[in-house]
């Protein structure tokens, strides 16, 4: 049991922390210690506890067991600052970031909103911004301002590079690194290249528990737990020397000339300026880009939910917009959706098996399928890990018996063995189906792993189309700052 007798301690100190749930205990006895001036990567699978540790430890889940802050019970609110994984969601879109900020500053009584927001490189502009008008990078960096403008002692950076391209990884990591400066860094990652880079110290959690603790050199270069052994093994392990390509003819979905104009309150951007892009039947093109480069944008416009300014949206020949509603429709129904967040795009009223029959007839062999147990019908997508989430999605996809499957970013925020389990089954549908996949991904190496063709969007426009197992060759420039930011990041592999 950890005390506040004794010398003083700087930093943030764990002890013997539980955490339940209804009917269970999740946590059990992690201890964890943070010094001052150092980051502390919590990884492990999804289901792990890194989050509920996390949250308990800043004051916000009941639990068991010490956490002290230099030496003494924290304050909530004060002396831990929590960064969440989805910075949108944790912001309230009425309110301005200035307001964000100031409300946080007078709640604490003390801290500097301009001082907050140049300290993760924030235009002062950005101030009068509401959090819609934001690319993911820039929430991300002002929900890490928002969490240290009050100065805490504790910063905790919970998944903060989910679905960021590498380029804005890299710069709101060296961000957070800068934090240890003044005081003691958690981050929680799925990433152990990021961990690799940015962390002092690693702790590999699995079913609530910290299996094992170190430098985070020690850890990657001589993992001792099977756990981390087979997490290093799978973020080492190179991408394959290049995909069977199974594609067919022609075209199963094109756009021409395609032109997108997105107005809010403040400003008009330009989010797709006349790209183009054919994906043969059976083929796989990974999607990828900065943060604001156009991605989701083109994914919306190849499902035809989104009608664009100018240019042709083109399923098996046909003009989308050119059709009747009817027959439109129709084209929907053949396209499967996997959304980034598969959790948000349920009604967390229904169960898994009402979820699945919202898309066509539920069959028990859509859960085994996708290698879930047909006993998760009965469960609500609330109770479910983000793995076992993003699979749910999948066989609602699959219940539409759709010829063209579009997934926005379906890996980000799952650690690399759920990963792997998610990139084959993708694959398995590729080849039991002859599904054609257009993936949106911000991760090269999951682009490497299952694509044919990668594309490179930039500022709206593709800046290079090339096979996969080319893409070492890329000469864009905006491909090759993609390329250097992954080699950055996974150096110590």
């Amino acid at each position: 049991m950890v005390t506040s007798s004794g010398p003083a301690i700087t930093g943030l100190t764990v002890s013997g922390l539980t955490v339940d749930v209804p009917g269970r205990r999740v946590v059990h006895g992690v201890d964890l210690a943070v010094p001052a001036g150092r980051v502390l990567a919590l990884v492990g699978p999804s289901g792990s506890g890194k989050t509920l540790t996390a949250r308990a430890v800043a004051g916000l889940r009941p639990h068991g067991g010490t956490v002290l802050v230099d030496g003494r019970p924290p304050v909530r609110g004060r002396d831990v600052g929590y960064a969440f994984q989805d910075a949108l969601a944790s912001l309230n879109p009425t309110v301005t970031v200035r307001r964000h900020l100031t409300e946080t500053v007078k709640a604490h009584g003390t801290g500097d909103p301009a001082a907050a927001l140049a300290r993760f490189g924030l235009d002062p502009a950005l101030a009068a911004a509401h959090p819609f008008e934001l690319s993911g990078g820039q929430a991300q960096r002002v929900a890490l301002a928002l969490a240290t403008v009050h100065e805490p002692p504790v910063l905790i950076a919970d998944e903060v590079t989910t679905a960021l391209d590498p380029v804005t990884q890299a710069t709101v990591l060296d961000l957070v690194r800068a934090q240890a400066r003044d005081r003691a860094v958690l981050l929680i990652t799925h990433d152990l290249a990021a961990a690799a880079r940015w962390a002092d110290d690693i702790a590999v959690m699995r079913d609530g528990r910290v299996v094992e603790h170190g430098p985070a050199a020690r850890i990657l270069g001589d993992p001792r737990s099977d756990l981390a052994r087979d997490l290093v093994a799978a973020a080492t392990a190179p991408p394959p020397a290049g995909v069977p390509s199974a594609a067919g003819e022609g075209e199963a979905v094109s756009v021409r000339g395609l032109r997108r104009v997105l107005r809010s309150r403040r400003r008009v951007t330009v989010a797709l300026d006349g790209a183009d892009l054919a994906v043969r039947p059976g083929e796989a093109v990974a999607i990828v880009g900065r943060s604001g480069s156009g991605k989701s944008t083109l994914v919306g416009a190849l499902a035809a939910l989104d009608r664009p300014d100018a240019g042709t949206v083109l399923r098996g020949g046909w003009d989308v917009w050119a059709l009747r509603d009817r027959e439109r429709r129709a084209v929907r129904r053949r396209t499967g959706l996997v959304f980034q967040d598969p959790l948000a795009s349920f009604d967390p009223r229904h169960t898994v098996r009402q979820a699945i029959a919202q898309a066509g007839p539920y069959d028990d062999d859509l859960l085994r399928y996708v290698g879930l147990d047909p006993a998760m019908a009965a469960r609500r997508p609330a109770t479910l890990s983000g793995g076992e989430c993003q699979r749910v999605a999948i066989a609602r996809a699959l219940a539409q018996r759709p010829d063209v499957l579009l997934a926005d970013e379906p890996t980000s925020g799952l650690d690399v063995l759920t990963e792997e389990r998610v990139l084959r089954l993708l694959g398995r549908l590729r080849r039991d189906h002859g599904i054609t996949i257009a993936l949106v991904t911000h991760d090269l190496r999951v682009a490497r792993r299952v694509a044919d063709r990668i594309v490179v969007l930039h500022a709206g426009r593709i800046a290079e189309d090339l096979p996969a197992h080319a893409l070492g060759g890329a000469r864009h420039p905006e491909t090759r700052r993609l390329l250097d930011a992954t080699a950055l990041t996974a150096k110590w592999a």
